[in-house]
C-alpha cells in the first residue's frame, strides 16, 4: 500500500497556543497552513503516524525510535504548564520496521513517555481528530546525510508494503539566522540555504537535496535538512510532487509547511 500522506512541518514552540499567545498573529501563514494540512491528513484516515523529529534522540551510528504504550505532551521547558495531550504508541509497526531494517539500517528502541517538542508541537497542531491514531517518533542519525537518505528510502519501502495506511511527517525548522534577534544574527547564508533546500524540494530533486553541505547546513542552525532528506527519499520513485503551503520567518527562524501531492491516477 502506498503512503497515505506525507508532510513537512516546523515545530517552533511559539506555535503552541499557550506559549505563542500574542505572537501567533505573526505566525498566521504557518498556522493557516497547519490547519489545511490537518484537514487533509484527517481525510486519509491513517492507521499510524510515523514522525521524524529533529529533537528525538539521535544515534551516532544507528536510528532511535521512541517506543511507548502511551505518550504525553510536556511543554513545561517553555513555561507552558497547561497544554496537555496524549497519544498511544504504534508498537506493532515499530517491531515490524525494526525487523525489516535488520542490521543495515539499525533501529534501536528507547522509551520516553514525554514527547520531545519536535514531535509534540506538530501533533498538537495537526488536530484533535488524530489523537486516537498511534504514533512512532524516530530521530536522526548523527551528521550522516547519505545514510539518513538511505534510511528514508528503506522506510518508504517498508511503509508501502505495510498493510495499513501510514502517514509520514518530518518535523524541523529551517535557518536560525534570519533576524537580528537571533544569537547568530542576520546572515545571508541562512536565506540562501532555505532557498536552495526548498527549491530542491519544489523540483523534487533528491540529488540536489543530498548535495547540500552538512557543514554549511549546521552553520545556519537549521534542524530540518535531515527530515527533508528522509521524506524525499521515502517518496522517491512515487509519482507526485511537493506543494508548499507556507514559509515565513517573523522571529528569525525559517519555518515551512509542505504536503506531498500524489500524481492523479488518470
Amino acid at each position: 500500500m502506498a503512503l497515505a500522506f506525507a508532510g513537512l512541518v516546523p515545530h517552533s514552540p511559539l506555535l503552541a497556543p499557550n506559549i505563542g499567545k500574542e505572537h501567533r498573529a505573526q505566525l498566521g501563514k504557518t498556522l493557516e497552513a497547519y490547519s489545511l494540512l490537518s484537514k487533509n491528513l484527517a481525510t486519509t484516515q491513517p492507521d499510524a503516524i510515523v514522525i521524524i523529529s529533529a529533537h528525538a534522540a539521535s544515534g551516532p551510528d544507528w536510528w532511535n525510535a521512541n517506543v511507548c504504550l502511551n505518550y504525553q505532551v510536556d511543554l513545561s521547558l517553555f513555561g507552558d504548564l497547561l497544554t496537555q495531550g496524549q497519544w498511544s504508541g504504534a508498537l506493532g509497526l515499530a517491531e515490524e520496521l525494526q525487523n525489516f531494517l535488520g542490521q543495515t539500517e539499525q533501529l534501536r528502541f528507547y522509551s520516553q513517555p514525554q514527547l520531545d517538542y519536535g514531535t509534540a508541537v506538530p501533533l498538537l497542531l495537526l488536530g484533535e481528530d488524530l489523537k486516537t491514531v498511534p504514533i512512532l517518533p524516530i530521530g536522526y542519525i548523527d551528521n550522516q546525510p547519505e545514510r539518513q537518505a538511505e534510511f528514508g528510502r528503506r522506510l518508504g519501502e517498508f511503509l508501502r508494503q505495510w498493510p495499513g495506511k501510514a502517514a509520514l511527517i518530518g518535523s524541523g525548522d529551517l535557518a536560525h539566522c534570519l533576524g537580528a534577534n537571533q544569537p547568530s544574527g542576520l546572515q545571508a547564508r541562512g536565506h540562501k540555504f532555505d532557498q536552495r533546500l526548498q527549491e530542491a524540494l519544489r523540483q523534487n530533486d533528491s540529488q540536489a537535496l543530498l548535495e547540500l553541505s552538512m557543514d554549511k547546513a549546521n552553520e545556519t542552525g537549521q534542524c530540518a535538512w535531515l527530515a527533508y532528506l528522509t521524506l524525499q527519499a521515502a517518496l522517491n520513485g512515487q509519482p507526485g510532487s511537493w506543494q508548499n503551503l507556507a514559509y515565513e520567518a517573523p522571529f528569525g527562524v525559517g519555518g515551512a509547511v509542505w504536503q506531498w501531492q500524489p500524481a492523479s491516477a488518470d
